[in-house]
Parts: C-alpha cells; structure tokens; sequence
C-alpha cells in the first residue's frame, strides 16, 4: 500500500485541479449579469478566455517537461488554479474577471503533463494502473466543480467561492507532504534537448497530425459547449447555480463512468471504431437536447447518455494518436488533449453566445450535429491503426491513455 501512496496523492491533487477546472461552469448566467457580458463578442470572449489558456497552456508545458524539471508545477499548478478561480467574485470589472481566468487555467494546464507522466511512472508495473487511477481522480473532479460550486454561490454568492480556498490550499500541502509528489519525478531520467529535436516533429507526417488535430477538435465542439448551453437553457426555465451544477454533475458523471469503462475495459484495435461511431451515436441525442419541448425526463436521460457517447470515450482519440506516433507520444497526445480541446473551445464560443443572445440556447446543440457528422466521416478517412498493420510488441504501446504519456 505504502507504495501506492503517492499514486493515490496524485489522483487526489488532479481531483482538485479538474475541480477548480470545472467551478465556473454553473454560474454563466449569474457572470453575465454581474459583469455585464452583454452581446454575442462580448459573452464569446469570456467563454474564449476561460477555455483556451488550460488548453494551450498544456501543450506548452508538456513541451517544457521532456525538456526541464518540472516537478514543482505538481503543487504550482494546484495552487494558482486555487487561488485564481475561487477569487472571481472578487474581480471588481471583466480585465480583473479575464485575469483571473487566464491565469488559473495556466495553473490548470501545468499540472497535467508532469502529474500524468509522473502517474505512469508511479508503478512502474502497472502502468495502465497508475494511469487509470489518475484519470479516475480527474474525472471525479469533473463531476464535483460544477455541484460544489452551485451550492456555495447559491447560499453566499460569488464571494462565497473563497470558503473553498482555505480548505484546498490545506489539501495541497498535505498531498504534496504526505505523497512526497516532488520523488515520482525527482529521479526521472530525461532525454537530452538535442537528442528529443532530432528529425522532425512527427516524424515526417505533418499532414496526418494536422488532420487528427482537426478531426479531434470538431469532435470535441459539443463537450466543450455542453456545459454552457445548459447553464443558459435551464437558468432560463427558473433554475439557480445549484440546479444547474447538479445537472452539469450528472452529465460529467456519465463521462465519468465511461472514461473508468474505458480505462480498464477497453481493447486495442478498437480506438478507429470508437471516432467514427461514436459521434455517430450522439447526433440523435444533441437532437433531443435541442428541443424545446423535451420532456424533463427525457431531457435527463439523453444528457447522461451525451456524457457517457461523447465525452466519455475521448481516450480512444488520443490513444489513436499516440499509436499513429509512438516516438511522439507526448506531442500526440497535446494535439488531442490540450490543443484540440482548445480549438473546440474557440468554435463553439460564438456559437453559443450567439444562441443565447437570440433568446434560445438550446438550440445551439442541433447546430453542433454537423461536427459530428463531419468528425465521424474525418475518421473514417484516416489510415488503419499502426497495431492493425503492425502487432506491437508491448502491449502497453496500445494502452489507453488521458494525458500526455511519456515519449519514447
């Protein structure tokens, strides 16, 4: 057990992250009003602003691991995204709001990189193990942000998010004294800079990056929109931040259980399959979300199924990507985590607020179908994967993963 004490640690630190990642998503509606977002540029800039420095910023600092120690972001990164989010409703204008936005998803981002690849070096084993666990830790958090900070702005407002600080600064020190978090890293050994620039960035295949890149950004406009245009539809039918962070709890749930699903039952060979049916699947669902005259019922259990089809099953995208570039696995896995979640992010932005503006933003998930048709057909043009033309050896060069791995 002792030896799976920093394991669980990391799990724990990234449950905290994901749930700082997650705290805004309940109280759009309530930061529209506050911060006078008014206007489709206006409402699309802060959606913008609170997606992309997460995204970006973990590809940046996945390129800065392979090549610097960077074991002081696993507590760095928890600390400004705590620090950061929980002080919006401290923010005396939308420069102050955007700032603090910024800069905690950059904390958000920093942390992922080194904490995955020190979670597959936790086991060494069972490194599907250590990443599965986690992945699970993540997930949880996923699930947590948007009902914890539903309940403490609905009783003390957006100030109230500072009740939270204390008590996750504690758990910060705590992970990082009692899981000694800085030693997964400390004696890691790295691949020099000359040695990690030799040829080129994807071994001679731009073109497939780019497209997996694309690819998995449209696929990815949906997940990124969810949670805001729930947030606006059921603040418009008379639901506060505690209602609307139970319902986005429950969809991030499903994806959840899926994303554990995957982790542990999931069979290589099958990632191809998974993007081209997949998105497939959600197209009748984001239909039943979109209509206005959805019975509640009916409403919920497409919403879980969303959860469970499309944001759930995103492991098999970059794990695709990182068979098709196994010498590249950290910078496939960039393309497919932080920059294509930022891409989708930065689509599904004026979208949404534009949907808003007009008075109906639920609509704006039937508008998001063409994604997934044109995700799944992108799929479908893509090469076989390298296992089915070429068995690997190891079997965990096949192995589902959720973050950036370690390169090879």
């Amino acid at each position: 057990m002792a030896r799976y004490l920093p394991l669980i640690c990391l799990a724990l630190a990234h449950t905290l992250v994901d749930s700082c990642a997650q705290l805004v998503e309940p109280l759009w509606p309530r930061l529209q009003d506050e911060f006078v977002l008014l206007g489709t540029a206006s409402l699309a800039v802060a959606f913008v602003v609170q997606t992309i420095p997460a995204s970006l910023s973990q590809a940046a600092f996945g390129y800065l691991r392979d090549r610097r120690n960077t074991a002081y972001l696993l507590w760095l990164g928890p600390l400004l995204a705590a620090v950061c989010i929980t002080a919006i409703g401290l923010a005396d204008g939308k420069a102050m709001l955007c700032l603090l936005l910024v800069v905690g998803g950059i904390g958000i981002g920093a942390f992922h990189p080194e904490a995955a690849v020190a979670a597959s070096a936790a086991v060494p084993e069972h490194r599907t193990r250590g990443l599965s666990l986690f992945m699970f830790g993540g997930a949880m958090g996923l699930s947590l942000g948007p009902t914890l900070s539903g309940a403490v702005v609905s009783a003390w407002g957006l100030r109230g998010l500072l009740v939270l600080l204390p008590l996750m600064l504690v758990v910060i020190v705590l992970l990082w004294r009692v899981g000694r978090l800085g030693s997964l890293v400390a004696h890691r050994p790295r691949a020099s800079i000359h040695s990690r620039s030799k040829g080129t960035l994807f071994d001679g295949q731009g073109r497939l990056a780019l497209a997996i890149f694309l690819i998995c950004s449209i696929r990815l406009v949906p997940n990124m929109a969810a949670g805001k245009v729930l947030a606006f539809t059921l603040a418009d039918r008379g639901y506060g931040e505690l209602g609307i962070g139970l319902s986005q709890s429950l969809f991030l749930a499903a994806a959840s259980a899926a994303m554990i699903f995957m982790a542990f039952r999931f069979r290589s060979g099958m990632e191809k399959a998974f993007m081209i049916w997949c998105p497939l699947l959600g197209i009748p669902l984001l239909g039943i979300l979109g209509w206005n005259g959805c019975p509640p019922w009916l409403f919920v259990v497409a919403l879980v199924l969303e959860g469970a089809t499309l944001w759930g099953t995103t492991p098999a995208m970059v794990s695709y990507a990182q068979q098709q570039f196994p010498r590249r696995a950290g910078m496939a896995s960039a393309i497919t985590m932080g920059l294509a979640w930022g891409l989708g992010g930065l689509i599904q932005a004026p979208i949404t607020a534009g949907f808003h503006e007009a008075g109906n933003p639920q609509a704006a998930f039937h508008v998001f179908i063409p994604c997934l048709l044109i995700a799944s057909f992108g799929a479908w043009l893509l090469p076989p994967m390298r296992s089915e033309k070429q068995p690997s050896a190891h079997p965990s060069a096949a192995m589902p993963a959720t973050a950036t791995a370690e390169p090879n």
